[in-house]
């Protein structure tokens, strides 16, 4: 096939919602569609029951609000919305489906949510058989793809599923399903690669990468002496960091800034002395957001959910040139020099402190080279290629 003459759609099931942190599927989303490929960007279908939270049911109310007005608008692409900074072949698209948990919402999503999905998405890909890249391995992921008839199937795996809590029982079987049925299993982490290995021996590895230039800019901000302040960028969720770590070292006297969105944290987290939260920083924003940090710390909790994670942010800490501090993930370990690693609060502050000793120029310029050699469009390129031999 002459993928320079045909592009065809590709059609993004992705496991968060667009204006969730600038995360693999939306970059590859956009990347897609400005490679020429008419991208649809499918949020999440859900993994787990919401929460019965003010801010849970803010956001339901708001994609059926959303939904409703869209479906009264009688456009050409129901249900479907394309930001001005977007391509203009890039489409974002809320499903209305059930979460995929109790057999019940299983069949009404069964019976009549996945096929009026399915037919909003012939339309938005003007009935051309979509190129479908599958993030959730859920039931509904499932039977969107078998109603769809994708003419190819991407299982991109990026977090080890069974470790979600109030996940549906039967995810482990049902990502077997979708590895069965996929032309292509990328993997975001050797842990990852090892685990899908047992069904799919042709997975390949496809780590995170960056968008170099962008985080380039604050190269050389740090002079090289004490560290005073760190900071931590992402979500934050108990379920993902380990905040006795920042605890730990707020009380050694480090200031620990943290930029993100908030999940579940531990009440008063946000006004500890020492903390100094900036709240939600756009991918656009966050370079003004990091500037003045001393060091990057990425304290997460080693558990079943974390193991197979391949942080998004670490090129994009190296890329700067500042020194990183992580806890010891499986996916960090293979970065040797160029990320040290502590297992508790203790450990980390024993490392921040030693940094004026540690740090050299050399250490520097091997991060950042790092950084540039896994740039996001060389990602991009590997995957397309992938995906070119398929077709």
């Amino acid at each position: 096939m002459n993928m320079g003459d045909d592009r065809p759609p590709v059609v993004i099931l992705s496991g968060i919602r667009w204006d969730f942190l600038w995360q693999r599927h939306q970059i590859l989303a956009t990347l897609f569609a400005r490679a020429g490929y008419p991208t649809v960007f499918v949020e999440t279908t859900g993994l787990r029951n919401p929460s019965p939270d003010p801010g849970t049911l803010r956001k339901v109310l708001c994609r059926l609000q959303a939904n409703k007005k869209r479906k009264a608008s009688g456009g050409e692409t129901p249900d479907s919305e394309t930001p001005d900074d977007m391509p203009p072949n890039l489409t974002v698209y809320s499903p209305l489906v059930a979460p995929p948990t109790w057999g019940g919402f299983r069949r009404v999503n069964r019976r009549l949510l996945v096929p009026r999905v399915v037919r909003d998405l012939r339309q938005l890909t003007r009935g051309v058989s979509p190129v479908m890249i599958a993030y959730p391995p859920t039931r509904t992921t499932l039977d969107l793809l078998a109603e769809s008839k994708p003419r190819l199937v991407v299982y991109d795996c990026s977090e080890n599923y069974e470790g979600f809590p109030g996940i549906p029982p039967d995810v482990r079987r049902t990502e077997r399903e979708l590895l069965e049925k996929a032309d292509l299993v990328s993997c975001t982490s050797a842990f990852l690669l090892d685990k899908v290995r047992h069904t799919r021996l042709d997975a390949f590895l496809s780590g995170p990468g960056v968008d170099y230039e962008h985080f380039a800019a604050l190269q050389g901000a740090r002079s090289g002496g004490p560290v005073r302040t760190v900071c931590f960028f992402g979500h934050l969720s108990e379920e993902r960091v380990d905040f006795s770590i920042v605890k730990g070292l707020v009380e050694r006297g480090f200031e620990v800034r943290l930029v993100g969105g908030l999940g579940r944290v531990e009440e008063g987290l946000l006004t500890w002395p020492g903390v100094d939260y900036r709240g939600e920083a756009s991918h656009a924003d966050l370079p003004a957001a990091l500037a003045g940090t001393d060091a990057f710390i990425i304290p997460y909790r080693i558990n079943a959910l974390t193991r197979g994670i391949s942080p998004a942010k670490i090129y994009e800490c190296l890329a700067t040139g500042i020194p990183v501090v992580a806890t010891p993930l499986p996916e960090l370990e293979r970065f040797g020099e160029h990320v040290y690693l502590a297992e508790d609060a203790e450990g980390l502050a024993e490392v921040l402190r030693g940094l004026p000793r540690r740090e050299t120029d050399e250490k520097v310029r091997a991060r950042i080279e790092l950084a540039r050699e896994n740039s996001w469009d060389a990602r991009f390129a590997d995957i397309e290629k992938a995906i070119r031999r398929k077709l």
